[in-house]
This record gives structure tokens, C-alpha cells and sequence, in this order.
């Protein structure tokens, strides 16, 4: 179903274009209804700017059509021999106004383009960084996206001070949905507390088709989808569903699993995770050290930074992150005296966990000791009940449709928009995630299920990593996790010193070879 509100801006965007330039194409040599045509119009006034039709395409492509819009009133107001910017500074500001102004008061004189106007108004650096904003924001939305790791929820995994390509195309590349952005940034104009998009147009959803599935235990940046109810850090606000902030868990639930936590290890139907070669769990431990115990040791050999102790919300003890698979062994060194796993037994110990909130109290669960939850999957019909109105209320009213929508419960009876029903089928499919580091992650665990349209793609390559810790510069980079990729099998391994190879044996290639053609053209 097409939103009556997208439709009527769409008709009126097409109206209004037509109205601004058809004297225009008029002037050019074609015909006036040629303005009307939405796409054709597009691909007619290609011809009138004298570029390459199949740039037509870019016009269609989300934050890409910004960019091209500015170019083609440019390049319009250039063949009409209005040639200095401040022209199209007008038409801009405007809103496009003072192109309709030429449109009606002027007289329209084709004179066509001149390349060498154009460089000596715009530069060479000009049309270069045009095209490197058209080509970046279209990799940056359908192909890899860079990322950086903040904090420590996924830690030992991905730690902080990765930097990370993110695969948009693993789970399918999604269409933006927020068409009037800033290109190259994500809500913010940076240096700013500007928002760089305005929500008065929202797409429908759209995702490409995708190169593999969305498993369990898979690594995952998603928008956060709750920031209106649990801000960390944040302005608290409902966000179009392409511009919440980032985030990097792991999918420990998909679709239609039964989720529970049992003393911090999660179980799917009743079966215990079991974690991927790559994936390095941490708890935090309850440590009391002997006051010659070398800390160092703890840096040195399983990566454990002593400045990251901190109190236990509810045990009032020192603890300190560290590896799952590691706690055996520290445990047995000398000036160890206590090491154990931090572990929430009473319900609400380490913090108020969904789908509890601070003024309803749903459940009796805490963040180690969790469920049995349903994970909602497209297509999945439930009978409500007082059991599991409060679990479903914000993904009935806030997930499952384009348009906000109120469940509510008047004595045994559940009206949605008013409208009683019974039971519910859910419109698309939801997941669980979670941070490997499970007792210094806020995740789904404190504020529910991450939507499928929520999904931005998959964490593969690791560039470079930083570690603030090191003492000097070669500590500081972590050589070892730089050039490889995030998941596998065995040990991570490093293919930077392939990559440096690569580039000195091309470098002397293409040397050679620019020698060689000289050679030939003396």
C-alpha cells in the first residue's frame, strides 16, 4: 500500500517542478508536456544540460538526488547563459523560486555549455568533489561503510578503538528512507547539534536482495530503535528509522526462538550458545588482589587493563572485565585471592531489564538470569493476554508500522486504534541482540527487540585498531587485529604485511610501464 502522504508529495513535487521549468524546455527546442513526465522529464533535461543520460539514474537514489538536483539547476541556469553562482545560490535558498522567476520574466536564450566557463567558475577541484560526493555517498549507502568502535560492549571480540568496514550488502543494502539528508553524515552535521536531516519525507522500506542470511551469533550494526525510552547519551527522541544511532552487538536470537538467559550464558529452545571461533565472551569478575600482585601481567598476557575496575551495582565489590575463557587461569596465579563471576541472582539485580519499566514491573528477571522470551517472526499470529501485552505494546505501536499506532487494555478487552482485537500478526521479523562483554553492554536485554528494518549490515574487515592503553606507539596499534577480517574460523590472522607487498610490487609495475610507454612514444 502507497502512503496517501508520500503520494500527495510526490504529486505536488512533480506539479511544482513542472511549473518552475517548462518554459524552459520550451526554450530548449522540446516540448512543454515533456516537463510533466515524471523520470522521462529527468531524462529530457539530460539532453538540455548536455550530460550523459544514464545519469538519469542518480536523480532516483536517496541523498544522491540531493547532490544532482543542485548540479542540474547549476547546469540549467549555465545553458541559459546565467553563469554566475549567485544564481544558483537563489534558486537554492529559495527553494527553487527564483529558477520559476527566470521561468516567467525572462527571455530564454539557449546558448548551450561551455566547459571551459564551467572550470573557471566551479575549478577542476569543484567538478572533482562533486563527483567524489555523488560516488562516496552511493558506496557509502549500498556497498562498505566505515565505523569505530566507542565503547566496550563487544569487548574482547571487537574492541574499542576498531575500525571497522561495515557490509551494507550481506543483508541486503537498505534504500535510505530519509531522503532529505546531508550526504556523508549520519544525524548530525558534525561540529554541530544540528540534525543533518529533515523527516518531512519518509520512503517506504525497501532492502535490496541480500548475499546471505542473518544468523544467530552473527556480528550486527543496527539503528538503535530506543532512544525515545532509554537515551544513553542521547537527545531522546523518536528518529526516522535510518537515522538512530549505531549500533555493533550480536544477534543472540533470530526470529521465532524461544530466548533465555541462565547464570549470563544465553539458551535458544532450551539449548546453551555455543560461541564462534572469533567470539570472546567477558564477565565481570570480583577481584581482590594481593598488594604485590604485578598488574601488569594482566595487560600483558589476556589483554586486561586494570583501569577498567569499577564497582558492582549490587554486589558493592570491585570487579574487573575480563575473558570468559580466561578466568580459570587467572584465578590460579599467584596474588589472586578472590576471582569470581559477578552474577545477577536476584531478579533486577543490574538494572531494570525489559520488558520491565521504571514504573511497571512486568517480570521478575535480571540481566544474567533472563526469560523465556519470544522473538517475534513476520507472519507469526499471537493471542493476547495479560502475560504478554506489556512484550509486544511498543512492537505493535512503534515497530510493525509505517505510521505510530495505540494498543491499549480496557479491563479484558484490547483495542488497537481503538478497534478491538484478540490476536495479533506480526508485519515483519524481529531479533536479540546482544554485547559480547555481558555485564558492560546496554542491549536488547534493557530495551527489547531490534526490528528487521532496523538492520544496517555486517561487520567484516578491521582496518586498523587502537589501543589508548599502550604505552608507546607500537603498543598502541594493535598489530595483530589490523588487515584482518571479523569472523572465521580459527585464529584471526593479519594480512597487512600482503597488503604492503601488493603495494610496492604495483607501484614498481606501474613505474615501469608509464617508463616503458614513454620509451615508445620517444
Amino acid at each position: 500500500m502507497v502512503d496517501s502522504n508520500l503520494l500527495s508529495f510526490f504529486i505536488v513535487l512533480q506539479v511544482v517542478s513542472f511549473l518552475l521549468t517548462w518554459k524552459f524546455y520550451v526554450a530548449a527546442g522540446r516540448k512543454a508536456w515533456e516537463a510533466a513526465i515524471p523520470i522521462y522529464k529527468t531524462y529530457v533535461m539530460m539532453g538540455i544540460i548536455q550530460r550523459s543520460r544514464w545519469q538519469t539514474v542518480l536523480f532516483f537514489i536517496p541523498v544522491v538526488s540531493n547532490v544532482m538536483t543542485i548540479v542540474m539547476v547549476y547546469e540549467l541556469l549555465h545553458v541559459f547563459n546565467y553563469r554566475k553562482l549567485s544564481h544558483t545560490l537563489l534558486s537554492i535558498v529559495t527553494l527553487g523560486l527564483y529558477l520559476g522567476y527566470i521561468n516567467y520574466t525572462a527571455k530564454l536564450n539557449y546558448v548551450g555549455k561551455s566547459e571551459q566557463n564551467i572550470k573557471k567558475t566551479v575549478g577542476e577541484l569543484g567538478s572533482s568533489l562533486i563527483f567524489a560526493i555523488v560516488a562516496a555517498t552511493v558506496i557509502r549507502a549500498f556497498t562498505f561503510e566505515a565505523y569505530t568502535i566507542p565503547t566496550p560492549s563487544m569487548e574482547k571480540s571487537l574492541l574499542v578503538g576498531d575500525f571497522l568496514f561495515v557490509s551494507k550488502m550481506h543483508y541486503g543494502s537498505r534504500l535510505p528512507v530519509t531522503p532529505l539528508s546531508v550526504p556523508l553524515v549520519h544525524n548530525k552535521i558534525p561540529l554541530t547539534t544540528l540534525d543533518s536531516y529533515l523527516d518531512w519525507v519518509q520512503w517506504p522500506y525497501i532492502r535490496l536482495p541480500k548475499i546471505s542470511t542473518l544468523n544467530r551469533m552473527d556480528p550486527v550494526v543496527f539503528n538503535y530503535p530506543a532512544e525515545d525510552i532509554r537515551p544513553i547519551n542521547m537527545e531522546g527522541k523518536v528518529r526516522p528509522i535510518d537515522k538512530g544511532e549505531n549500533y555493533v552487538k550480536r544477534c543472540v536470537a533470530l526470529p521465532g526462538d524461544t530466548f533465555s538467559v541462565r547464570d549470563g550464558f544465553v539458551h535458544i529452545d532450551g539449548v546453551k550458545e555455543v560461541f564462534p571461533d572469533r567470539a570472546i565472551p567477558q564477565f565481570n569478575y570480583r577481584v581482590r588482589l594481593s598488594p604485590d600482585f604485578n598488574q601488569k601481567l594482566l595487560k600483558k598476557n589476556y589483554d586486561i587493563n586494570i583501569q577498567e575496575a569499577q564497582v558492582s551495582p549490587f554486589s558493592n565489590q570491585t570487579v574487573l572485565p575480563a575473558p570468559i575463557t580466561a578466568a580459570e587461569e587467572i584465578s590460579g596465579l599467584a596474588g589472586v585471592q578472590k576471582f569470581e563471576a559477578d552474577i545477577a541472582t536476584e531478579p533486577h539485580q543490574g538494572g531494570i531489564v525489559f520488558p520491565n519499566t521504571q514504573h511497571q514491573e512486568v517480570v521478575r528477571w535480571s540481566r544474567d538470569n533472563y526469560g523465556p522470551l519470544y522473538i517475534p517472526a513476520k507472519g507469526a499470529t499471537i493471542q493476547l493476554n495479560e502475560q504478554n501485552y506489556y512484550t509486544f505494546k511498543r512492537v505493535i505501536e512503534m515497530y510493525d508500522s509505517p505510521e505510530m499506532r495505540s494498543l491499549t487494555k480496557e479491563g479484558d478487552a484490547y483495542l488497537l486504534d481503538g478497534k478491538p482485537i484478540k490476536t495479533y500478526t506480526f508485519q515483519q521479523d524481529y531479533y536479540f541482540m546482544m554485547g559480547d562483554n555481558r555485564h558492560m553492554s546496554d542491549d536488547s536485554r534493557f530495551w527489547g527487540y531490534v526490528p528487521e528494518d532496523r538492520i544496517v549490515g555486517k561487520p567484516v574487515f578491521i582496518w586498523m585498531s587502537w589501543d589508548s592503553f599502550g604505552e608507546s606507539f607500537m603498543e598502541q596499534v594493535r598489530w595483530d587485529r589490523v588487515f584482518t577480517t571479523v569472523s572465521g574460523e580459527g585464529e584471526r590472522k593479519s594480512y597487512f604485511w600482503h597488503f604492503v607487498v601488493f603495494v610496492v610490487l604495483f607501484s614498481i609495475g606501474n613505474r615501469y610501464y608509464k617508463k616503458q610507454k614513454a620509451k615508445k612514444a620517444a
